[in-house]
């Protein structure tokens, strides 16, 4: 990984980055904690709408900005979803005045996902919810059942109906869109306890933090495989893997809490993720997701080496940070990742 550019123009940490796909795959979304959202013209890098004023606390901010149906962005800020329609937007604009349609969801938002018209989220009191982005009035439907404490990270499974969301009750949990109900839940606790008694009972004593889900994304694997494929980051440093039926949970792959994931979505044999140790880490997809397939696998990242951090499982490559972030995206078409570092923005290449 080498860094090919910074894009500066937000004055706060910024706590949302994501990418346009499709016609838009040469947007990247961005929002920070100066009450603004950015979208950017990855070809130029640089600002070609700001919308500002969204109500920045304490408490809450901007933890969602996404692209939503073919011209749609929906932002989450406090108990509010906002969406616009891309193509009224101006150089500048205003968070409210400008807006297209404003959900109350009621408590504060902790993170969006889309795909196509449908955007989910989920908020600090656990709900689960999503809403269809081309609706004049668009509401919330809510899933029949909730995390047990805030839940933190969502994301829509590209090949399937279905979500998976993560929480601070250490648990993912799959959702079934169409019929808007739980079909699996997973403990990561009960998971990575079983890794972390292997590593005690070699010696590898350690203070564990609780596994709370902070982030979590869906591979695809460009076969139309209808098995769920999960990985999460969690604030103990771990890697929990969910492959249909099977868990694994990979210890000590950041030497502090994941922040942000993501599988690279121009090459997703790749998985990058952001900890908050300051260091951006790239995987190798099928060897975190098929533990049996580590031995097989040989395929390592353009001019760098392994990183020997884990036992077992071991990052591609890895790039260090001034600061901590707080997210992580990548491009449909481009082999870029972008991800925070203070106020700016970092690009990334894979090349």
């Amino acid at each position: 990984m080498n860094k090919i550019a910074t894009l500066h123009g937000h004055k706060d940490g910024i706590t949302a980055l994501s990418a346009g796909y499709d016609a838009r795959s040469h947007l990247l979304i961005s929002g920070s904690d100066d009450g603004t959202v950015r979208l950017w013209d990855l070809r130029t890098n640089k600002t070609v709408h700001a919308v500002g004023g969204f109500s920045i606390d304490e408490e809450s901010g901007i933890t969602g900005a996404v692209p939503a149906g073919v011209h749609s962005l929906a932002v989450s800020c406090g108990r509010f979803v906002t969406v616009y329609d891309q193509r009224a937007l101006k150089l500048v604009n205003r968070a409210r005045s400008d807006a297209l349609a404003i959900i109350d969801n009621g408590s504060d938002i902790q993170g969006l996902s889309s795909r196509g018209d449908f955007v989910a989220l989920v908020d600090e009191e656990g709900m689960v919810g999503t809403f269809d982005s081309s609706d004049s009035s668009p509401s919330i439907e809510r899933m029949s059942g909730t995390h047990d404490a805030l839940a933190s990270c969502v994301c829509i499974n590209p090949r399937l109906p279905e979500l998976a969301t993560g929480g601070f009750d250490q648990h993912v949990r799959i959702w079934d869109m169409a019929d808007e109900i739980l079909v699996r839940s997973v403990d990561a606790e009960a998971v990575s306890g079983l890794a972390w008694a292997n590593e005690s009972d070699s010696g590898n004593q350690q203070l564990i933090n609780p596994p709370f889900v902070y982030s979590l994304d869906c591979w695809d694997d460009g076969n139309g495989s209808d098995t769920n494929m999960i990985v999460s980051g969690h604030s103990d440093g771990g890697l929990m893997s969910i492959c249909g039926e099977s868990e694994h949970f990979w210890t000590k792959c950041h030497d502090y809490s994941i922040s942000a994931l993501q599988f690279v979505r121009s090459k997703p044999e790749f998985l990058v993720t952001a900890g908050l140790d300051r260091v951006i880490k790239l995987w190798d997809s099928e060897s975190v997701l098929f533990p049996d397939h580590i031995a097989a696998s040989s395929r390592t990242a353009p001019g760098n080496s392994r990183d020997n951090n884990n036992e077992g499982l071991k990052a591609l490559a890895s790039f260090g940070l001034s600061a901590k972030p707080d997210t992580v995206a990548t491009s449909d078409s481009l082999p870029r990742i972008f991800t925070d570092n203070e106020n700016d923005i970092l690009v990334l290449s894979l090349e």
